[in-house]
């Protein structure tokens, strides 16, 4: 579910144009334990929050300082609006911020969704799975057809990986 902040375009903006930590935010909230009880133990749930920040070029901040801050604003926010005792309820969590997909994946100023998620670099009209012009140059990730985002890359890797197998054919 996705719980929308009191702003769309004026967020975006902050994000991508100007380079804020906006005060408000929208928060993707998923849930996979309701379909793979076993994502957490008996009696238990999993819950994954995201909300979009700009990458370290746009936003070099502290993110060691900045980090612990938003994880709390954005708890606070879920428990107004949907588990009010939320805070007593976790029992582990972790963030993950720009600075760790830059230091742990490599990520490019720490952008986990590759490219500016605009028309014409969305869905299609992102790097095919396979190269036109090289041979055997095969491209996955979140720079790839579909997407990015765990299941974008997912996708990706399954239809790269189903290209190469019927380019061996």
């Amino acid at each position: 579910m996705i719980l929308f902040g009191p702003r769309y375009k004026g967020l975006l903006d902050d994000i991508y144009e100007h380079g804020v930590l906006p005060q408000d935010f929208s928060i993707y909230l998923h849930h996979p334990s309701i379909t793979d009880p076993s994502v957490a133990p008996a009696g238990k749930s999993t819950f994954y929050a995201l909300i979009p920040v700009a990458n370290q070029g746009k936003l070099p901040i502290d993110w060691e300082t900045v980090g612990p801050v938003l994880e709390k604003r954005i708890l606070d926010e879920v428990g107004r609006r949907l588990i009010p005792d939320i805070h007593d309820r976790i029992v582990t969590k972790f963030h993950y911020a720009p600075r760790d997909f830059a230091l742990d994946l490599n990520a490019y100023l720490g952008s986990a969704f590759s490219l500016e998620p605009i028309l014409t670099q969305s869905a299609w009209f992102r790097g095919h799975n396979r190269d036109d012009k090289v041979k055997n140059f095969y491209l996955v990730g979140a720079g790839t057809h579909p997407g990015a985002g765990i299941p974008g890359v997912v996708g990706s890797a399954k239809a790269t990986a189903r290209l190469m197998v019927d380019d061996l054919r």
